[in-house]
């Protein structure tokens, strides 16, 4: 059990050490035939490294601070775009979406009832023709208004009920994967369970393997922890969701049968026909162009409230907050128990694209370079590492080669003065 257990962890970490050591064998062969300077086959020259920082703030307008919870990364360490930085409380990201939700119904409200002063104030300006046929034909119009109203939000409800659903089948889906993944990672933990169990007895004699099996064993449970997590929180979820569905049904058939019995009121209103002729037309268009600069701006106000809980929602997904460069953590800058606000730093990183050697060659060197292979960069403050660079940018006024260095570059700082050595075209090493 235990050779099999180790063959299929450890055989990542030998591929990779095998690899540093023939890529060391080559980097050795070729510094050797390189030397410094111009040799026959390469073109060695020294220059300082340009590190980029950049900067990743909190961006959002939130009406309350988001409370940190636990920082997840810490300084000099490498990380990707999408690397979770750290996690904040639930409560503080439920007070900040339940003021965003807040002003997505009140501007919501706010664009219903200009719309329905808009209608009303239409009315009265139709109730002002001094024609009994005029007053006729707006019954039918106000007749067709009402019925078509109705409908409309009947038919807003049956969507809501659908929508409802939709979210349900989303849901299951989601429990169904999440459900899969937690049984795949209890047995991942059992299979860890099993080693080191098997290899107790000789932790003393073997502590090097007991470990790396005592190591996969917590990140397993932490895993097994996180789906159970994950699983409970979308089992509640649908419970919720499914008593949702029950609601809008109910709400729907009430409005379907409150259609009826509106439209049954509206005929008869129609068939009364009695309509006064009061508000004159100069009065109704004042009116109406005030109406329609207020009921424009809402409705901005209101798409502007969608669009702030979108990106909160991104910005900040399953009460994490994650990074949005590739690169080397350079500051982190909140901490546990802190808090973070609009326009707060979060981190500041080098940023791993950005970490680039500008080269001045001379004249009858900077033809002779191959652009399309890569150079290799040798640092005195890192004596044991051999960096990969990549040509990405050149000045043919100047004889300026720009050098973008490749791979983990947590070991450089800006001004770090470097050895880079070029190919020459005519003559690549082997």
């Amino acid at each position: 059990m235990r050779k099999n257990f180790i063959i299929k962890y450890l055989i990542p970490t030998v591929a990779a050490i095998v690899s540093m050591t023939c890529i060391g064998i080559a980097v050795i062969g070729r510094d050797t035939a390189a030397g410094s300077g111009t040799q026959s086959g390469v073109i060695t020259k020294s220059a300082a490294v340009s590190m980029g920082v950049a900067e990743q703030t909190f961006d959002l307008d939130i009406s309350s601070p988001l409370q940190i919870e636990e920082v997840l990364v810490s300084a000099g360490q490498q990380v990707q775009k999408g690397t979770v930085l750290f996690r904040v409380t639930e409560d503080s990201v439920q007070s900040v979406r339940t003021a965003l939700q807040r002003e997505i119904l009140d501007t919501s409200r706010d664009c219903d009832a200009l719309e329905a002063r808009q209608r009303e104030v239409s009315i009265l300006a139709s109730q002002s023709c001094d024609s009994s046929a005029i007053d006729a034909e707006y019954a039918g119009v106000l007749y067709r208004s009402r019925c078509d109203a109705l409908q409309s939000k009947a038919d807003k409800a049956r969507e809501a009920v659908d929508e409802k659903q939709n979210q349900v089948n989303e849901n299951l889906l989601q429990l169904t994967r999440a459900q899969q993944e937690l049984a795949d990672a209890r047995e991942y933990l059992n299979k860890a369970q099993i080693a080191v169990s098997e290899n107790y007895d000789s932790r003393y004699q073997n502590a090097y393997y007991y470990i790396v099996y005592e190591k996969t064993r917590e990140n397993a449970e932490n895993m097994v922890n996180q789906l159970e997590e994950q699983v409970e929180h979308l089992t509640e979820r649908n419970e919720s969701l499914l008593y949702e569905v029950d609601e809008s049904l109910r709400t729907y058939h009430q409005i379907a049968q409150e259609l009826e019995k509106e439209k049954l009121a509206a005929r008869m209103d129609y068939d009364a026909g009695i309509h006064a002729s009061q508000t004159a037309q100069e009065w109704y268009d004042i009116q109406m162009a005030g109406l329609d600069s207020a009921l424009q701006e809402a409705r901005g106000r209101y798409q502007t409230a969608l669009q702030n809980i979108r990106q909160f929602d991104a910005y900040v997904a399953h009460n994490q907050v994650l990074c949005g460069y590739n690169g080397v953590l350079l500051d982190i800058m909140v901490e546990a128990g802190g808090t973070v606000c609009k326009n707060d730093i979060l981190v500041r990183l080098y940023d791993q694209k950005a970490a680039t050697i500008n080269v001045l060659l001379h004249e009858e060197e900077y033809p002779a370079i191959d652009q399309e292979e890569p150079v290799e960069i040798v640092f005195a403050e890192v004596p044991d590492q051999i960096f990969e660079g990549r040509i990405t940018k050149v000045t043919d006024q100047d004889y300026v080669v720009t050098v973008t260095i490749q791979g983990d570059i947590s070991g450089l700082y800006d001004g770090m003065t470097g050895d880079v050595t070029f190919l020459k075209r005519s003559e690549k090493l082997q």
